[in-house]
C-alpha cells in the first residue's frame, strides 16, 4: 500500500556546494501544492504536432529556467544564513501572496530570488520537484 503525502511538511537542506560548509546557508523546502506543480509542468513545457504534416517530429519546448524559478518560488519555505550581496547582512526570509494556477498563493519574494545564483536554483529546483514522487522508503508496512 502506498502512504500519502503530507503537502504541509518540510526538511532542511544544506547544499553541498556551499562555499562556507562551516556556516552553511539553511534553506527549508517544501512540497509543491498538486496544482501548482501541473501549472509549472503546463507554463514551462510544450509539444507542439503541426496538423498539416501529422507525420512529422513534434516540436518540444522546455523552458527550464522558467520551471526552476517557479519550483523556488513556490516550493521554498525558509532560509537562513543568505548574505545580501550589498549589505553583507544576513537577508530576511520574505514571501508575497500572488495568484498563481488560479489560486492565491504565497511565494518567494522576487528580491530573494533575484539573490539566488542560477546553479543554486538549479538545485533547490531538482530537490523540491522531486520531494513529490513516491519511493521504497513510502511504502506501508
Amino acid at each position: 500500500m502506498f502512504t500519502g503525502i503530507d503537502r504541509n511538511e518540510t526538511k532542511r537542506y544544506l547544499s553541498p556546494n556551499d562555499p562556507d560548509q562551516s556556516n552553511p546557508t539553511v534553506f527549508t523546502l517544501g512540497i509543491l501544492d498538486p496544482h501548482v506543480r501541473n501549472a509549472i509542468e503546463d507554463c514551462t513545457s510544450s509539444f507542439d504536432i503541426d496538423p498539416k504534416n501529422p507525420n512529422d517530429k513534434p516540436k518540444v519546448n522546455f523552458s527550464l529556467g522558467k520551471r526552476n524559478h517557479l519550483i523556488v518560488k513556490y516550493g521554498l519555505k525558509g532560509m537562513e544564513g543568505l548574505i545580501h550581496p550589498k549589505t553583507k547582512e544576513q537577508v530576511k526570509f520574505e514571501t508575497k501572496s500572488g495568484h498563481f494556477a488560479g489560486k492565491l498563493i504565497e511565494g518567494v519574494s522576487d528580491e530573494i530570488l533575484d539573490m539566488l545564483p542560477s546553479n543554486l536554483k538549479t538545485e533547490l529546483a531538482e530537490i523540491i520537484w522531486n520531494e513529490d514522487k513516491f519511493n521504497e522508503g513510502d511504502a506501508k508496512n
